[in-house]
């Protein structure tokens, strides 16, 4: 049986602290990943993390991917309207495929279409969500994570929690107790 990959995506300005425990849950579950660009030029992190993609959203083969990460980002004026990254989600978008976004990245969800039916979360405020004109306001949850059946969304702070929704609908082997620490976090003491 041919083993799929997630799709981490990259783009300039991305939260790399979103994907750490999600990185790492991905690891402990043996889950194959492949990180894809916009474009193939090297990305810079928020904090300044150089990455390059190993493939980019206009040639990465679909069919290779059962699930696609979009991590937030601290300033994503340049990706207000891209519509590269907005056909891409289409594409992708065939309801056997989970796709998960993080902080601002429900954004690009939203821009999409792929939220139009779906109960969902974000970091943004109900302002930001307003001026930017594409969520349907009457299915936002204030809740840390949101899975509505092959989408999920976080708010930023709950990263842990955002790796370990995307792990189980995965359904992938990994110990969420290896994140606690000295009875802190998400599992609490």
């Amino acid at each position: 049986m041919l083993s799929l990959f997630t799709g981490i995506l990259l783009y300039q300005r991305f939260s790399e602290y979103e994907l750490s425990v999600l990185l790492s849950v991905l690891h402990q579950g043996g889950k194959k990943v492949i990180y894809i660009g916009l474009d193939d030029q090297v990305v810079k992190g928020e904090a300044g993390l150089p990455c390059i993609p190993e493939t980019t959203i206009q040639d990465v083969d679909l069919e290779l991917l059962d699930s696609i990460v979009l991590p937030g980002v601290d300033d994503f004026e340049h990706l207000v309207g891209h519509k590269g990254l907005s056909d891409f989600l289409v594409r992708a978008n065939d309801n056997k495929r989970v796709i998960a976004a993080i902080s601002s990245a429900p954004y690009f969800l939203s821009m999409s279409g792929l939220l139009a039916e779906k109960k969902f979360t974000t970091g943004l405020t109900a302002e930001q969500r307003d001026f930017l004109g594409t969520f349907k306001e009457d299915n936002y949850m204030d809740t840390q994570v949101v899975v509505d059946d092959t989408i999920v969304t976080a708010k930023g702070a709950a990263f842990i929690e955002f790796a370990f929704a995307f792990g189980d609908r995965m359904q992938l082997n990994y110990q969420k107790e290896w994140y606690r620490w000295a009875g802190l976090g998400p599992l609490g003491p």
